[in-house]
């Protein structure tokens, strides 16, 4: 059989863990669906994955052609499992986007207590549920662990995992308040603000829009207003004031607005309640959304510890890193010195001979350097010939 096969040219796709792949449904029941995925054996889909995506599954027949996402490419008996994760994680964050848009409410799962409010879960998805944003807070937050609560979604952003939900539904009214004080704001100006919420994308800071550092202003406002979004009105004890709702609004410092360098865990970085100086840089007055950053308040390190450095330049430097795409290696300064500054050796420089470990010391030219993407592109120096040349 496999000379006729290998007579013929045919070939037996082979699938890998993580690949993406497309079949048809062969049967599909309440505890598994089997999928022709075209590889020697079926794909299947069955335990946590059917339970999950419940509704979805309910709708799917034989003939059906789906996509998802290979979990083990065999199992104990020859089967190529399969995940629906991405399929369902598409729909439930077009659920999201439409709930958003028309104001319709959903209910979640508190699963976590996080600085600052409650971790919800909606159907896998992970979002947060501001203290600020609970129509009656109890006195413990740990109270709403296991409870399922009724939300509106109103923050859906799919391309950074940014998931906000609020209890309290803003009247035009309220919108157009928040819409009024953020018009206050411009592009550029700086505030020292307070700390109100810790989460993975971010932080979220207070400011008050009358006391901008940019011209060392500072003014006090004496209206007030309730709030929406991830901008709200209140005092510093998180209470509604009506003296300075309007004068105080919060905003979302992204974590890659946080610092130049990579950051892993805002939650090691910041406590709730903590002082910190940002920057606008972008607003939305029709959502009342507004965007700060701490990192712009400062140059890029990079730019100008970069400017040492130039195109077929010999440098020496530390393996600090060794990934399946290439090694990262810390440079030193031409004067000796440690430079702060990582540069990559894609895998594709690398020759078959050569291997390297984290504190190495190598010697590489430099290929490139980009400050726009902050990039520096080395080559190593062989300090042997390659075995074929010997």
């Amino acid at each position: 059989m496999a000379a006729l096969l290998a007579q013929t040219g045919f070939q037996i796709p082979t699938v890998r863990r993580g690949q993406e792949v497309s079949g048809k449904i062969i049967s599909a029941s309440r505890n598994e669906i089997l999928v022709d995925i075209g590889a020697k054996s079926e794909g299947i889909i069955f335990g946590r994955e059917i339970t999950a995506a419940g509704d979805l599954v309910s709708k799917l027949a034989p003939g059906d052609t789906i996509e998802a996402t290979v979990v083990q490419p065999e199992n104990e008996t020859g089967q190529t499992v399969l995940s629906l994760r991405k399929l369902t994680g598409v729909k439930r964050w077009a659920e999201l986007v439409e709930m958003r848009d028309k104001g319709n409410g959903t209910e979640v799962l508190a699963v976590e207590i996080n600085r600052g409010g409650v971790i919800c879960e909606y159907f896998g998805l992970r979002g947060f549920l501001p203290a600020s944003q609970l129509l009656s807070a109890p006195s413990k937050l740990g109270e709403l662990i296991g409870k399922r609560l009724t939300v509106v979604p109103i923050e859906v952003d799919q391309a950074t995992n940014r998931l906000i939900f609020s209890q309290k539904r803003p009247d035009k009214k309220d919108l157009e308040k928040v819409i009024k004080t953020l018009a206050k704001v411009k592009i550029g100006d700086k505030f020292s603000g307070v700390v109100t919420a810790i989460l993975p994308f971010g932080i979220f800071v207070e400011i008050d829009v009358d006391k901008s550092t940019t011209s060392g202003k500072s003014t006090t406002s004496t209206t007030g207003s309730k709030t929406s979004s991830n901008v709200t009105a209140r005092d510093t004890r998180g209470t509604l004031d009506a003296r300075d709702a309007l004068s105080k609004i919060e905003g979302l410092v992204h974590i890659s607005e946080i610092s130049w360098e990579k950051i892993e865990e805002p939650t090691k970085m910041f406590s709730v309640g903590q002082e910190v100086e940002v920057m606008v840089i972008a607003k939305d007055l029709e959502t009342g959304r507004l965007n700060l950053s701490i990192k712009q308040l400062g140059e890029d390190p990079f730019a100008e510890a970069s400017a040492q450095y130039a195109k077929e330049q010999k440098v020496k430097g530390t393996v600090s890193k060794v990934t399946p795409f290439g090694v990262f290696v810390m440079l030193e300064s031409p004067d000796g010195g440690a430079s702060g500054i990582e540069g990559l050796v894609h895998i594709s420089k690398i020759p078959p001979n050569m291997d390297f470990s984290v504190g190495q010391e190598i010697e590489c030219e430099i290929e490139s350097v980009d400050t726009a993407s902050r990039r520096i592109s080395l080559s190593p120096i062989a300090k042997e010939k390659p075995v074929l040349y010997r």
